[in-house]
């Protein structure tokens, strides 16, 4: 029965065989169909020489955010660089405003003292043989006769041969102005300041003088250079007011005229507030001046300030014929006083002004009858 089945396995064609795979031996000879063929070998390709390996490239630094506070110091700092910076220009041009000041100063001073030299010689020379005290004794008698013009060339080359002499040259000055001789007057003013002969007088007269050619900005510069020499003078402030006036600036001429009286006599005093009553009208604070009329009135009869006062304001509403007639009961008030408070007041500007219009007005404005 073995032998049966191993007959009928031997007989298995060779397909079924090849189907059914068939037994294998221990050792298996390769078919020609399983001989694999070796590979040839391929040539080697010829390659390039070695390149020399790169240095690792580092990465690209990542782009990291200020802290704000570090943000905040850079800002503040670039803005004190800013103040620093400026701090600087200003002093830069401080310094150099101050020394072109100060080139200035010494050009004009050289300038004056060449001028002051040619003055010198010009006024020594026709005295050389007298000392500067003989020429101040000279002067003197020549002004006692009336030769008011040789007693100041006199006393001008007495200070230039001696220029510790003290107010000879002011007084050289007023013998000019008080003779209308204002140009010589005016530089002679000037000299004395400069040498520091009673400065706030001299300024004073170059007020004056300014004032009499209608240059009210000079004059009040001096009269401002006066009152900072002198500020308890009472002219100086009520000059100064006057000339606020003549430049149309009431409102401040007021302030002025304040200051005039609290600083003056008790004449002065009432000149200074009815002149400040009119400069009020003239700004046109005409209540106010009427209502403290009414007040003096209730206590009795007005005094020739007042009346005054009354007869401006009748003129500023334009009723000329009752200013006529208070001008009249004030003149006639003031007749037997001889204080000529009267002139003071109808000197005012404002009544001139008025009177330049109106006849009947300037014949009741007249002193004398």
């Amino acid at each position: 029965m073995a032998e049966s089945d191993s007959d009928e396995r031997l007989r298995l064609t060779p397909e079924q065989r090849r189907f059914l795979g068939g037994s294998r031996s221990v050792n298996p000879q390769p078919t020609p169909e399983q001989k694999v063929s070796k590979p040839e070998p391929v040539a080697k390709a010829k390659t390039a020489p070695p390149v020399p390996p790169r240095s690792p490239e580092p990465p690209p630094p990542t782009e990291q955010r200020a802290p704000r506070r570090s943000r905040r110091w850079r800002f503040s700092k670039v803005l004190e660089v800013q103040r620093l910076a400026l701090a600087a220009g200003a002093l830069i041009l401080v310094g150099s405003t101050f020394y072109v000041g100060k080139k200035f100063e010494y050009w004009r001073y050289l300038i004056a003292t060449r001028n002051e030299a040619k003055i010198a010689a010009k006024a020594t020379g026709e005295f050389q043989g007298a000392s500067a005290e003989e020429l101040v004794e000279h002067a003197v008698m020549a002004e006692g006769l009336g030769q008011w013009d040789e007693a100041a060339k006199r006393l001008i080359a007495a200070k230039y041969k001696n220029t510790s002499l003290g107010g000879v040259l002011f007084h050289a000055a007023k013998l000019y102005y008080d003779h209308s001789e204002f140009d010589s007057a005016d530089r002679l003013f000037e000299s004395a300041i400069g040498f520091g002969e009673n400065v706030d007088a001299a300024n004073y007269y170059r007020g004056m003088i300014a004032v009499s050619r209608n240059d009210f900005p000079a004059a009040e510069r001096f009269f401002e250079a006066a009152m900072n020499s002198a500020p308890f003078n009472a002219d100086y402030y009520y000059s100064l007011a006057e000339t606020l006036r003549k430049e149309h600036r009431p409102k401040d001429a007021i302030a002025r005229y304040e200051q005039a009286a609290r600083r003056g006599a008790e004449s002065e005093q009432t000149i200074c507030r009815f002149k400040a009553r009119l400069a009020a009208l003239e700004a046109g604070d005409v209540d106010p001046v009427r209502d403290e009329l009414e007040q003096k009135r209730k206590l009795g009869p007005l005094s020739i300030d007042w009346q005054m006062t009354e007869a401006a304001i009748a003129i500023h509403q334009g009723d000329t014929d009752q200013a006529v007639k208070i001008l009249e009961e004030a003149w006639e008030a003031d007749r037997p006083q001889l204080d000529a408070r009267f002139a003071a007041c109808v000197g005012d500007r404002f009544f001139a002004v008025a009177c330049q219009s109106n006849q009947d007005l300037a014949q009741a404005c007249r002193v004398n009858r």
